[in-house]
């Protein structure tokens, strides 16, 4: 039997999802580049719990997360990739 159902390594797009060990590395990165978007993301959740409220905002921390993992699917070599952080 086939499942056409996604699994748990990857995400609706087939991508493949972090996991803890990549994201714990990736945090401080995360944090200094993507800081002014978590920061509104989080006065945002503050201000109303409603979750649709802040969709846009947390868009926009994914967007800051993503665009970080499109310099290192660039092919920069982990010492280039700090240059760019």
């Amino acid at each position: 039997m086939v499942s056409d159902s996604i699994g748990d390594d990857e995400d609706a797009s087939g991508n493949p999802v972090p996991t803890s060990t990549v994201l714990m590395a990736s945090s401080k990165h995360i944090g200094i580049r993507c800081h002014s978007e978590n920061l509104e993301f989080l006065k945002c959740k503050k201000k109303d719990r409603n979750p649709e409220k802040c969709l846009d905002k947390g868009r926009e921390v994914t967007r800051c997360v993503l665009g970080l993992s499109m310099l290192s699917s660039n092919g920069l070599s982990s010492t280039d990739l700090l240059t760019h952080l």
